[in-house]
């Protein structure tokens, strides 16, 4: 029925297929291209967007930074904030309340101390140590003033200034005062600040959203603290939550990347996130791509997946001074609804189109001759490369026909494409036959299989060529002996030829008659035919060496040698085949095989390359050999001359007399030297072509000839050699073993000697050498022992190199690391341990490509960016990497190690991988921890400090005093106490048991037994004093009881002092007490025993001294960790008598300037020593 159909009507409806193509193929750019456009507009938008905000937060935050470097620097700060000078006299203020049980044993301990817990004008909970002068020497800074005022100026709602321990020192906050733990919202606000400017991430802290930025001080005294200012995030809120310009679904993040938890943290409420609070998601999460990403570039735009795992078009700026990214990003479904209504737009037009072109077509197609279009099509299908399928065309008309032969070229030229397609994958047996003789293309397929063939042939062949060629060079210089030469090279040819019988002939030296003698044979039946010979042109052998030409025969003479054997008998071979071995045009032997095949064109060409190298070895050999042999006939032939010109001599007057036989002697002698002049000449031009350098060493190891091959090989000259010993030159650690072989040549005259040294050239480069020696020492020619040196450097280099690569592979086949090296774009080596952490075995990873590689793509990607620093570097990389695996997320530590090859460039990079996820655990519960325990601590301090004196009090009753006091750890087992009751005052110098926590614990007990003591139980005695605390201590302790195991206690120096007397009672345990009276030194010991302890049960009444002072007269006690400080040039204690000596030596001086002294002749005598114990030194002028 198609047949039937005008060419008119095929016309068009090939029309209308083509106006619908069309239409489709336009309206798929056109939207493609819209939808390119429309976003690169929405892009351009919401990246100016970004930058305008970016540029907004960044000029916010410089402001902030700004403030913070204006603060951190001003003096109010850096010198109000030092609140006890180490120069200035502590005092102290007589406590008027004191601890009871119920203040111990509060079941809500607060973080601060009230006046109305502790006392109220002379609260002992005030001040620790206070140095600052009497009066005023120098100006007061308020800082908490200046602080309010900064913080209503700048509009801040909180500034604290803090301790590095996270201790608020100032505050202008009403919830959190001085003395009270700053709350670090992040948890990394304290060590960041410490490290420098920092601005922290943005918590909700009850119902408002706020941030910490801060920086540390560095004071005057040269101590830090720390300044932290709480900021209102609402200006940074209005900024990034402005939604202008950003249609329905655009909304601003402001991130922070954290690098060390591997999280990314959402800075603002989101606008399309109904919940209200802050987000963070994990770094590898597919939630945060979007915004990690944006993080590898300052600014940026790209299409990704948000945090709802929508598809989103968004644009980045960094905040350079936060360190934040701001991301601006809208739905892609929004941005793509006005291409939508442009292509419902398209649509209708195309329809409209289409129906006009129809309408065009029907009208036109008389006009147009469409069949011939339709063949012409198909021709330049055929012509670009496309054979299409058969043109269903049956009409007899001329189109018909030309369908049909279009169809025949068509299927003709399928079947030659099938052709060569199977010859491109390797099937040189497929079947296919020309379509006729001119076929050109299917002939010159034929030829390219045959040619393919031929080469693939040739390929192997050279190959199995080459491999016997590097075989039998092995064997070649594993020998020097041409009769053991000729047995290996004909067993090993023969076995790679599969020949069955085989001859090794050597040309004779006799240049009258030359001919070939038999060295070596394989197979041969008859003993005689092993002393075969032929003459040049005698026989196939003769033959071969006279013509230099190799001989190949299938026919074999009947009386030709038989093959002997057990099954098959005497047998004939079937092919023979000569080769001559010709080096320098000349010949040297011939090798013979039979065989009962024919021998192929590879196995004679293998023959003739192997013949090369064996005639050039052979060459070596009988040099070596004639050397030797002319060496010795020289100098035997010398030392007959020498006896017969003594012979002359002795007979000179017969010589006359017989002047007929002189004529004849001396014709016979000229003749004699001419030829010893040749055979010198000889072997003079074979030592210099000599591939070793040969040696006669006298027999006191010096050196009387030497070859001139020596200066190609090491560099020196034969005269630069000669007459001297070359000892010197032998590598260090081979001397002895050079020396040895000289002693066994001597010991040993009929052994040889080898041995492989290290030898200094010339250039001073050290080399290796293998040297034979030979003792001929008896030989009169010669008298002397000659070795034989080859240079073997570059075959010992390679036989290390392969020894280590062996003991490498080795280790990491049975390493608990992960070893991989990585080399161009694949895994080129994997050890075992890889299958542990994927399941998969190290071959699924060997020699694949990056891009094929079954591995999780973080763990490729990380190990492609070590490889990247080490391509940069040219050095080891070290660092940390997430792995994840079969056994869960681990922590590798990563040793990136490059690799070079000879021209020193990069080849390759092996990547150890240490599994290190349990020390990590580890280390975060250690870190835990030892925050716990220096929490507790820092709050045991706290109550510490609150125990001890006040400054200001002890400077209105004791003007002229110091106490230096130096805690050894946060919280110390010394302390000093201070009770006023009226005229008398009460001070003591209190060493308890150990130091850190337990001994604070002890000095609290010390503290309260004292207090009540000459408080409550109004006891004024220094020593009664000292036996009620031991009572006290003692029970306490439970020290009393029998079983009791405790041994703690503490030494005391209790005085007790009238200012306005100027008189004092002392008593001690343990402790001294110095005086200075009237410039001269009174010590007045303490009694030898302790408080508490439970050692001296039975001991008691302390000793009281009482003394009446002068003015100008001083005092001074300490606890023992003053004088047992270790330090100085031999790291001893300081010790009491330097104590003494530094005392009468500034006792004239005020107590502040003692006071310095006193610690700057410790702190040197210390230096970079610890600190033994806690240092508490007391000293009181009158």
């Amino acid at each position: 029925m198609f047949k039937r159909i005008k060419i008119s009507t095929k016309i068009t409806g090939l029309v209308i297929a083509m106006v619908v193509i069309t239409l489709l193929a336009v309206g798929y750019v056109s939207y493609h291209m819209s939808k390119r456009d429309i976003r690169e507009r929405f892009s351009n938008n919401i990246l100016i967007t970004a930058q305008q905000r970016s540029s907004k937060l960044n000029h916010y935050f410089e402001q902030v930074r700004a403030n913070l470097e204006f603060l951190s620097t001003n003096q109010i700060i850096v010198e109000g904030t030092v609140s006890t000078s180490e120069s200035e006299v502590i005092s102290f203020e007589e406590p008027t309340n004191e601890f009871d049980d119920s203040d111990l044993g509060s079941e809500e301990p607060t973080d601060e101390f009230e006046e109305s817990d502790l006392g109220s004008e002379e609260a002992i909970f005030e001040d620790v140590f206070d140095f600052s002068e009497p009066e005023a020497a120098k100006p007061v800074y308020d800082v908490p003033a200046f602080l309010n005022s900064i913080k209503q100026a700048f509009g801040y709602p909180d500034i604290f200034i803090t301790e590095t321990n996270g201790v608020i020192k100032y505050s202008t906050s009403t919830s959190l005062g001085a003395g009270s733990n700053f709350i670090d919202p992040d948890g990394r606000t304290i060590s960041e600040v410490q490290k420098g400017a920092y601005i922290g991430n943005i918590v909700k802290q009850g119902s408002e959203y706020i941030s910490y930025v801060g920086k540390p001080i560095d004071t005057s005294s040269g101590s830090r603290l720390l300044l932290l200012i709480k900021v209102d995030v609402e200006d940074i809120f209005n900024i990034v939550q402005d939604t202008t310009a950003l249609g329905k679904s655009g909304e601003v993040i402001l991130a922070q990347l954290d690098s060390v938890r591997s999280n990314v943290y959402f800075q603002n409420l989101l606008r399309n996130d109904s919940t209200s609070s802050l987000k963070w998601f994990e770094k590898s999460s597919r939630e945060a791509e979007l915004i990690t990403s944006s993080f590898l570039r300052p600014t940026g735009s790209a299409m990704g997946i948000d945090y709802r795992s929508e598809p989103v078009l968004a644009a980045w700026s960094r905040v350079a001074v936060a360190g934040w990214n701001l991301v601006v990003k809208i739905d892609d479904t929004e941005v793509l609804a006005e291409i939508n209504r442009l292509t419902q737009q398209f649509l209708l037009t195309g329809l409209v189109l289409l129906g006009l072109t129809v309408i065009a077509s029907l009208i036109f197609s008389r006009y147009l001759t469409g069949a011939l279009d339709s063949l012409k099509s198909t021709l330049e299908l055929v012509g670009n490369g496309i054979l299409p399928e058969n043109i269903n065309w049956k009409s007899n008309d001329e189109i018909g026909l030309m369908a049909n032969s279009l169809n025949y070229l068509v299927q003709t030229l399928k079947k030659t494409a099938g052709f060569a397609q199977q010859i491109g994958e390797g099937n040189f047996d497929a079947n296919f036959k020309p379509i006729s003789q001119d076929d050109a293309l299917g002939n010159a397929l034929v030829g390219m299989r045959d040619n393919l063939i031929e080469g693939e042939k040739r390929d192997k062949e050279r190959n199995w060529i080459v491999t016997g060629v590097a075989e039998i060079g092995e064997i070649l210089r594993a020998h020097n002996d041409i009769n053991e030469l000729g047995d290996e090279v004909i067993h090993y040819i023969i076995g790679k030829i599969d020949a069955v019988q085989g001859a090794f002939y050597v040309t004779s030296d006799d240049e009258t008659d030359p001919h070939l003698d038999m060295k070596a044979s394989y197979a041969y039946n008859r003993k005689k035919h092993l002393e075969m010979r032929f003459r040049f042109a005698e026989g196939l052998v003769g033959q071969a060496a006279a013509e230099m030409d190799t001989v190949l025969r299938t026919e074999i003479p009947a009386d030709y040698v038989s093959i002997t054997s057990g099954i098959l008998g005497d047998q004939r071979p079937t092919a023979i085949l000569v080769v001559p071995l010709i080096t320098q045009e000349k010949v040297y032997g011939v090798l013979e095989f039979a065989g009962f095949k024919k021998f192929d064109a590879s196995k004679v060409k293998f023959v003739e390359e192997l013949s090369v190298i064996l005639a050039r070895t052979v060459f070596n050999i009988k040099i070596n050999e004639r050397t030797r042999l002319l060496l010795s006939e020289s100098q035997t032939m010398s030392s007959e001359l020498q006896e017969k010109q003594e012979i002359l001599r002795q007979n000179a007057e017969e010589m006359q007399a017989t002047q007929e036989e002189l004529q004849k002697s001396n014709t016979k002698l000229e003749e004699q030297i001419e030829e010893v002049n040749r055979t010198q000449k000889r072997m003079q031009l074979l030592l210099e072509n000599a591939s070793e350098v040969i040696t006669i060493y006298e027999e006191d190891e010096t050196v009387r000839y030497i070859s001139p091959s020596v200066e190609p090989i090491l560099g020196y000259t034969q005269k630069e050699m000669m007459g001297k010993s070359d000892f010197d030159k032998v590598g260090e650690e081979f001397k002895d073993a050079f020396r040895k072989m000289f002693a066994t040549l001597k010991d040993k005259p009929e052994e040889q000697v080898t041995l492989q040294y290290e030898y200094k050239t010339k250039e001073g480069d050290y080399i290796w050498i293998e040297s034979t020696g030979t003792n001929f020492m008896s030989n009169p020619a010669i008298h002397g022992l000659i070795v034989n040196s080859t240079d073997i450097t570059e075959r010992r280099r390679a036989e290390q190199e392969q020894r280590m690569r062996s003991k490498m592979q080795a280790l990491s086949e049975n390493s608990p690391d992960l070893i991989t090296r990585l080399e161009e774009d694949s895994i080129s080596y994997i050890n075992p341990v890889i299958e542990e952490y994927t399941g998969n075995a190290p071959d699924n990873y060997l020699n694949q490509k990056f891009g094929e590689l079954d591995l999780n793509s973080a763990i490729l990607d990380r190990w492609l960016e070590i490889v990247e620093e080490v391509n940069t570097s040219n050095d080891k990389v070290s660092t940390e990497m997430d792995f994840p695996s079969e056994m869960g997320d681990r922590v590798m530590q990563v040793n990136a190690i490059p690799e070079f090859d000879e021209q020193e460039t990069l080849e390759s990079v092996l990547v150890v991988s240490h599994d290190i996820t349990e020390r990590k655990i580890i280390e975060l519960e250690i870190q835990n921890k030892n925050k716990k325990i220096a929490d507790s601590i820092n709050y045991a301090k706290r109550i510490q400090n609150a125990i001890l004196p006040n400054n200001n009090v002890i400077n209105r009753v004791l003007p002229d005093s110091f106490i230096l006091y130096k805690p050894k750890d946060v919280v110390s087992g010394d302390f000093p106490w201070y009770v006023q009751m009226g005229d008398e005052i009460y001070m003591a110098a209190v060493d308890c048991t150990g130091h850190g926590v337990p001994g604070a614990l002890l000095s609290l007990i010390g503290y309260f037994l004292l207090n009540d003591i000459v408080r409550s139980r109004k006891v004024s005695d220094p020593g009664l004093i000292l036996d009620q605390l031991d009572e006290g201590v003692t029970t306490t302790l439970r020290q009393d009881q029998d079983d009791s195991k405790t041994k703690d206690g503490m030494d005391i120096a209790l005085c007790k002092i009238n200012p306005e007397k100027r008189e004092i009672e002392y008593a001690g345990a343990h402790r001294p007490l110095y005086m200075m009276k009237k410039g001269e030194m009174e010590e007045v010991k303490g009694n030898k025993f302790a408080i508490g302890g439970g050692i001296y049960k039975n001991q008691t009444n302390f000793t009281t001294y009482s003394t009446k002072l002068s003015k100008g007269d001083s005092i001074y006690f300490c606890s023992d960790g003053f004088p047992d400080q270790f330090g100085g040039p031999d790291n001893r204690k300081f010790g009491p008598r330097r104590t003494r000596d530094l005392i009468a030596e500034i006792h004239e001086k005020s107590m502040r300037e003692a006071y310095q002294i006193f610690d700057n002749e410790w702190e040197g005598w210390k230096g970079d020593e610890k600190q033994t114990d806690d240092v508490l030194l007391i000293g009181i002028k009158f």
